[in-house]
């Protein structure tokens, strides 16, 4: 698993960190042995692209299920007493389609826009914010055609050498201590115009 590294460098540094697999297209429960969750960061993607009338129920539930349901179930599970340790935060990892629809991205679009709505259910104790991330690769993009994918990166105004630099910068701000009065938030480490509606 890719999460391994991730733990064992988290443990170096001196961090309590285990992993745990969830189907978030499935039912989510935490281990019954979780210790109380001081940082969380839900990063899960799934996209079922097509027009909306030619847009499967299986396709477009798929995408909620990873992308929105998943997210509400396990904020939903952290409501228990218990679950959270003082101070704890966490980040929703969104899109800018949840903003603003793209043709085609009907069903990524609806569930990532629907973790916006996630931030004011935030369980009691958590410090919750969304994460807008700029192009990156990924399998997402890379799913796409050459051309969707230079019509994207036309719309950013400024040249990010390293966006992943960025946007890792960005989520490292909202789980820091630096961050400690931002809450309900959503931030976009991005140039893109659209994201701001001008056209």
């Amino acid at each position: 698993m890719r999460i391994a590294p991730l733990v064992a460098e988290a443990r170096s540094l001196g961090v309590e960190a285990r992993a745990w697999a969830a189907d978030l297209a499935g039912e989510v429960e935490l281990p019954r042995d979780c210790p109380p969750v001081g940082g969380l960061l839900c990063a899960a993607g799934a996209t079922a692209d097509a027009p909306l009338a030619r847009l499967s129920p299986a396709d477009w539930e798929r995408a909620q299920k990873v992308n929105l349901r998943g997210h509400a179930r396990l904020l939903g599970a952290l409501g228990r007493p218990g679950l959270l340790a003082p101070g704890a935060r966490g980040l929703l990892v969104g899109s800018l389609a949840g903003l603003r629809g793209r043709a085609g991205q009907a069903a990524y679009a609806a569930a990532k826009g629907g973790l916006l709505d996630l931030l004011p259910l935030a369980p009691p104790g958590l410090r919750l914010n969304v994460l807008l991330p700029p192009l990156l690769p990924s399998p997402l993009l890379e799913a796409l055609t050459p051309a969707e994918r230079g019509r994207l990166f036309s719309e950013r105004l400024l040249e990010d050498p390293d966006p992943a630099e960025s946007c890792a910068r960005a989520a490292a701000f909202l789980l820091s201590d630096a961050a400690s009065y931002v809450h309900r938030q959503a931030l976009n480490p991005d140039s893109r115009v659209t994201a701001l509606g001008w056209e």
